[in-house]
C-alpha cells in the first residue's frame, strides 16, 4: 500500500514537473511551483529528486509511458513496432509513436535542451538519451528494410529519421505553423516512406 501511494504521489510530481517545465522553462520552474501543481509539500518534491533529476524524468515519462534510461526497443511500445508484420504497419507504429510522444513532449523538450546548455548533468543526459535515439533508430530502419523499403544506405536513413522524427520539427510544424496532428503524421509518413 505505502509502494503505491509513493508511485502515485511520484506520478503527480512528474506530471506537474512536466507541466511546469513545459509552460514556465526550466530556469523559471521552481521546487515550490511543482509542488503546489502536485498538491505536495516542497519537502516532497526534494525527496523525488533535485530539479535537474524531475526534469529528464518527466521527459522521459512523458515520451515514452515511464520514466527510466531504456531504448525504446526494449519497452512495450518498441517491441509492437518492431514485431510489426509488414512495411505498412511497421511505418504506421513508428508514425504513430513519435506524433503522439512529440506532442506530449515538444514544449518540455524546448525547457530539457535549454537546460542543457547551462547545466552539464542536464547535456550529459541529453547526450545519453541522442545516443539511445540513435540505436533505437538504426533498429527502426533495420527493421524498415527488412520488410522491403529500398534504403540503400541505413545510417545515412536513420540520421535523417533522427531529424524528422524530432520533437523540433512537431513544434514547428504543429505549435508553430499551425498543422493539424493528422497533417503532421502524413506528411512523416510520406517522408520515412520515401527515406533510401
Amino acid at each position: 500500500m505505502r509502494s503505491r501511494q509513493a508511485a502515485e504521489t511520484r506520478d503527480r510530481i512528474l506530471d506537474a514537473a512536466a507541466a511546469r517545465f513545459a509552460a514556465d522553462g526550466y530556469g523559471r520552474t521552481t521546487l515550490a511551483a511543482i509542488a503546489e501543481q502536485a498538491g505536495v509539500s516542497v519537502e516532497t518534491v526534494q525527496a523525488n529528486g533535485p530539479k535537474r533529476a524531475l526534469l529528464v524524468a518527466s521527459f522521459e515519462r512523458a515520451f515514452t509511458g515511464d520514466e527510466g534510461a531504456h531504448q525504446i526497443a526494449e519497452r512495450e511500445v518498441g517491441q509492437q513496432i518492431l514485431a510489426a508484420p509488414d512495411l505498412a504497419t511497421m511505418r504506421a507504429g513508428i508514425i504513430g509513436f513519435v506524433a503522439a510522444a512529440n506532442e506530449r513532449t515538444a514544449a518540455l523538450w524546448r525547457a530539457y535542451a535549454s537546460a542543457a546548455d547551462s547545466d552539464p548533468e542536464v547535456m550529459a543526459t541529453l547526450d545519453d538519451m541522442y545516443a539511445r535515439r540513435r540505436t533505437d533508430l538504426a533498429a527502426a530502419v533495420a527493421g524498415l528494410v527488412a520488410r522491403g523499403a529500398p534504403i540503400a544506405d541505413p545510417a545515412r536513413a536513420a540520421d535523417a529519421l533522427s531529424f524528422l522524427l524530432s520533437p523540433e520539427g512537431y513544434e514547428q510544424l504543429v505549435l508553430r505553423a499551425g498543422w493539424s496532428r493528422e497533417a503532421y503524421a502524413a506528411w512523416l509518413d510520406e517522408a520515412v516512406a520515401a527515406l533510401r
